[in-house]
Parts: C-alpha cells; structure tokens; sequence
C-alpha cells in the first residue's frame, strides 16, 4: 500500500521538478543580477563618491574598517554601510583609507590569511582581481595602517574615523598619544558621510526600485498563500524564499510579521503566532538589494475579507498616508507630512468616537506614536540629519511649529502613519499622561471612549511606501504593492499556490 502511495508523489514531484526546469530555461524565475557585479560604470560611481570626501578632508587621512556595525545577527555578513559607500567592496577583515594630498589617495588594506581561514571561509580576492575590480590605487597588509596613522600624526595631518566604531577611534586615539599629537587632530567622518548619504544618485535610486520590487513580489505572495491555521513564521519563510530566488541577499532588517493582538506592537518580531479567522495581518519588511533596503509594511485580512470595524481603520489610515504622500516636495519641511497625516487621523478617530478632543496634545499623544517619515538608503533607518533641534525631540510629534529640514530632489522617505488600538490602552493612559491631563479628564475621556474602544481594540494598521523626492513633487516607488482594500481583498481570493514570480 505505502509503495502505491509513494508512486504518485513521486511522479507528481518529478513532474514539478521538470516543470521548474521549464521555468528556469525559460527565465521566469531566474533573477536579474547583473547590475550586482563591479564594472566601469560602478568604479566611476564610488571614485566620485571618494573624490567627495577627499575635497572634505583636505590634507587629512581618512581611515574606515569593513567590519564595525557588524554584530554577527541572523543573517550573512555584511560590512559597515559608510565602508562600503566608498569602496564598493563587502568582504570581511578589510580597512580602506583615502589620503589628502597625495597622487595615490586610494588604499585599501586586507589581512593575511592562514591556511585555516582558507578551510572555514574559502579564498578572498587576489590582488589582481583587486586592483581590477575594486580599483585601488595601492594595496596594503592590514598591519600597514598603524604606521600610516603614525606617519600622519607626526606631520600634524588631521585623522578622519567614524567615532562609532570604538575599536578604530580608539586605536587612533593610542597613536596619537605615542606620537604626542594633539588630541583635536582625531575628528569624526561620520556627519560628512551622512550628508552625502542623504541625497541618492541614479544608481543608488535603481537598487532601491529593485528592492522594492522585490519586497513586492513576495507581499503578493503572501496575499494569495495567507489564510487562518498559517503561522507567522510561514509568512515570513515565504516572503525570504521569494525575495531570495529574485535575487535579494538577505532581508534589509528583522522582519514584522504580527497577526491579532501582536499587530498593535510596533517593534514585534517574534513572529512565532498561529494565525486566526478575524485577524489582521501587519507586515512591516524589506528586502535587501545590492546593499540598499526597500522598507514596506502592508496590513490585510488573514481571511481575505476586512471586518467592518477593520475596514473603518484601515481606511482612516490610506487616507491619511495618501494626504501624507502629497505634502513631501521639494522646499516642504520634514514634518508636514507628519502634522498632515496626524491631522486626518484625529479628526477621523473623533468621528469614530475615539478621540474627544481632535486638538487635545495629551490624545494626539495617545494615538501618534512615532514621526511617520524616515530616511531610507543603506540602512532602513538611513543616516542624514532631518533638521530637528535634540531639544525638541520629545515634543515635534505634536507641536506645530516644528519644521524640520526641508525636503530635497533626491530624498528617499518612508511614510508610515499606523494606529494601534492595544487592548490595555486605556488602562495606560493614566501613567502615560497623568501629569499632562486636568484633573478628572482622563477618567471622563475613558467612561465616554471605552464602549467605541472595545470594538476596535487589538486592531493594529501601518501602512508604509518609499517615496523619492523628485524636481517637481515625487514618485512612490512602491505604488505597485496593493494597498486598497477591495484589491487586497480581490487578490486573496485567489487559489493558494506560488504563482508568477
């Protein structure tokens, strides 16, 4: 009997493996990676991108390592953004520095490696496939840069690091003090390298497109293969196959897969709960692509239909995140979008009957949790000042005078406007805003809002796109990815099965 069972799945599985076969000759599931490898094109790319911080450094030496930022997380190895935004290069136990001044600025400096380093993690790049490929203009033992930092501390040169890595900047400090040099010769590269990081170039705008697209593809995925009795972590298996077999190395952050009461937790990332008939289904994810993060979040129905209550939130969100989206143009400050979506969402939730007072700060609190717009490059928290003083921090969210940096062509943005109705919301409001409340408006805000709260409670929706700042106004490069309910809703009533990607 288990051989006449055997027999079909093995027919039936030899038969999807031709089919694949088919697939792969055909194209249709083989990614499209070219743009990965270093040609010309690229060395000209990261050569100006040097040539920029050489006219900052002046006759300063300049000194970053591969390996700083790197904690060993659940993913591959991946080196630190600023050394790769000037190198191009992204192996392990690598130091590169530019010198100012000299005809041959460009050095980068690798270890030695043993015969057991071999064995464990296979061979590095020879030295004629580095200068070809990566372009040096010398090349280094790593153990050449104590004195080459030497050598510039004795000439009274200024010494360029990033201050957070701790290893280096200390290692810097040490010289400087065996070479007597004064202190102030050790400044900090990390500003000018956020500056430039702000502002993305062509190149730097088509990885994000493709990391985008896709992160995409697997959230369409998920919409056709999602259903209740699925864990999160299925999801999120199937969102990494998919970006993997297009082409994505690994995800550009610890994915958030929350489903039920897990959805109203910003920062969840367990992602471990069985998924049950009525629940929403919040996916804040990204997938990586030559280096640069897309960054999406997406909510839907785990039973393919929005309960009423449901519907009402997601709708109020879409339509504060499409106000949102119109508000980020050149000249506009980093907030407006911010006060603009917060603005819609008050006012919606004071006719849901959630909010009392639209213009109460203590409320506006209660349900904004978070600036809604972030930078977006190499890393999904990208580096850039956003032009908000530290001192006001703590009260931009709500106050209407703060504007911020204004936005510039070439800006790549998240706007992410969410509401979260945790079950025990209410019961926090006293210890979250006793001391901003009049005596008694918390306990008269509660008794009118509890009955309304109790039907939405445990709804989470974030809804987040990637928006670049154009001349005129902007593109959402994610603007493919369904976000309207009755899509949504269309799509997931497709047969479960992995189709087209």
């Amino acid at each position: 009997m288990k051989k006449l069972i055997i027999l079909p799945l093995v027919i039936f599985f030899l038969a999807a493996c031709d089919n694949n076969s088919q697939r792969h000759i055909d194209g249709n599931l083989a990614p499209e990676t070219g743009d990965l490898q270093m040609n010309q094109e690229l060395q000209k790319i990261f050569s100006l991108r040097r040539e920029a911080v050489l006219d900052t450094i002046g006759e300063g030496l300049l000194l970053l390592r591969s390996d700083y930022g790197y904690d060993g997380g659940r993913h591959e190895y991946r080196a630190a953004s600023n050394f790769w935004y000037l190198t191009g290069y992204a192996q392990p136990g690598t130091l590169m520095s530019l010198s100012g001044g000299s005809a041959r600025p460009y050095a980068l400096y690798s270890r030695e490696r043993t015969i057991r380093d071999i064995i464990y993690s296979g061979n590095l790049p020879d030295q004629g496939e580095l200068i070809r490929t990566w372009a040096p203009d010398t090349l280094l033992d790593f153990r050449e840069a104590d004195r080459v930092l030497s050598e510039a501390a004795k000439a009274g040169r200024p010494v360029y690091v990033d201050f957070r890595d701790q290893m280096l900047r200390s290692r810097a400090t040490e010289i400087l003090k065996q070479e007597k040099a004064p202190e102030v010769l050790l400044r900090d590269i990390g500003p000018s390298l956020a500056e430039m990081r702000v502002i993305k170039d062509d190149y730097e705008v088509r990885m994000l497109q493709k990391a985008v697209d896709i992160t995409g593809k697997g959230i369409s995925e998920v919409l056709v293969a999602c259903r209740p009795g699925m864990y999160e972590f299925e999801v999120e298996a199937l969102l990494e196959y998919v970006w993997r077999r297009n082409g994505s190395a690994m995800p550009g952050f610890e994915s958030i897969v929350g489903s039920g009461e897990n959805a109203v937790t910003l920062h969840y990332s367990a992602n471990t709960r069985r998924m049950e008939e009525g629940d929403l289904l919040l996916m804040d994810l990204g997938a990586e692509y030559g280096y640069y993060t897309a960054d999406i979040t997406r909510t839907i129905p785990v039973s393919g239909r929005f309960t009423p209550e449901q519907r009402d939130i997601y709708a109020l969100v879409l339509r504060a995140q499409k106000a949102a989206i119109d508000e980020m143009k050149p000249g506009a400050g980093m907030t407006a979008a911010h006060r603009r979506a917060t603005g819609i969402i008050m006012e919606g939730l004071h006719d849901l009957g959630l909010v009392t007072d639209p213009g109460c700060q203590w409320q506006r609190k209660f349900y904004t949790i978070y600036h809604i717009c972030h930078y977006l490059g190499l890393d999904v928290h990208d580096a850039g000042t956003q032009g908000i003083p530290q001192s006001m921090l703590r009260t931009y969210l709500t106050a209407d005078t703060v504007v911020g940096r204004p936005l510039e062509k070439g800006m790549v943005l998240t706007v992410e406007p969410g509401i979260y109705l945790r079950a025990n919301g209410l019961e926090q409001l006293e210890m979250l805003y006793g001391s901003e409340a009049g005596e008694g408006e918390i306990e008269e805000f509660i008794e009118k809002v509890r009955p309304v709260y109790e039907k939405y409670k445990n709804i989470g929706v974030r809804i987040e796109d990637d928006v670049l700042i154009t001349e005129s106004g902007n593109v959402v490069l994610s603007a493919s990815i369904p976000k309207e309910t009755d899509e949504i809703e269309n799509l997931m009533r497709k047969k479960p099965g992995r189709q087209g990607y």
